[in-house]
């Protein structure tokens, strides 16, 4: 009777350990997932807002690029017919806790790009950084996003400089003043 019992109890001991080994298991897995899962979310937040400040036109006009260090508005010409159209305005913004995009001019509308209850965007700030050098390639423009994902104790920065490939000395928007002269 106490051999059973002792076998018994060894092998609950057991039981016990590998059930609390794979619940280890198990919650170690999950955070990989999330934290993977939030990477590939800020990086595709910072791929749209290269992407799409890539796109930028800027013929001379003081609607085309505005700027100030939490958000740039500016114009893509979509349909190449020279006119700023309602759906050509585009941009990005701090909102609260929200990362937005402009999606048209008149009235500006604003649509968030994240979901605040996994990600939250602390900080969006952009710096202009000029480029005067003979055959330039153009000026740049620095982005900082500093977010905290629901799931972590740290919030995380990234950063990304955009080259704005038709922006030279002479096209230079009044409303981005040059941060650093290369």
């Amino acid at each position: 009777m106490v051999n059973l019992l002792m076998g018994l109890a060894m092998g609950l001991s057991i039981l016990t350990a590998a059930s609390t080994w794979a619940a280890l298991q198990w919650r170690s897995d999950r955070q990989i997932v999330q934290r993977s899962h939030t990477q590939q979310e800020l990086r595709a937040l910072m791929d749209t807002l290269v992407h799409d400040i890539r796109r930028a036109q800027f013929q001379g006009s003081p609607e085309d690029f505005q700027m100030s260090s939490h958000q740039v508005s500016f114009t893509v010409n979509r349909n190449d017919n020279d006119q700023r159209d309602n759906n050509e305005c585009s941009g990005f913004r701090l909102n609260g806790a929200n990362l937005q995009t402009q999606t048209a001019c008149q009235p500006a509308v604003w649509t968030n790009l994240n979901d605040i209850h996994s990600l939250q965007i602390l900080a969006l700030n952009f710096r202009w950084s000029c480029d005067n050098s003979f055959g330039t390639q153009g000026d740049s423009l620095w982005i900082e996003l500093t977010s905290q994902a629901s799931n972590e104790p740290v919030p995380s920065t990234w950063q990304r400089h955009v080259r704005l490939r038709n922006v030279h000395t002479h096209m230079r928007p009044a409303s981005s003043p040059c941060n650093n002269v290369v």
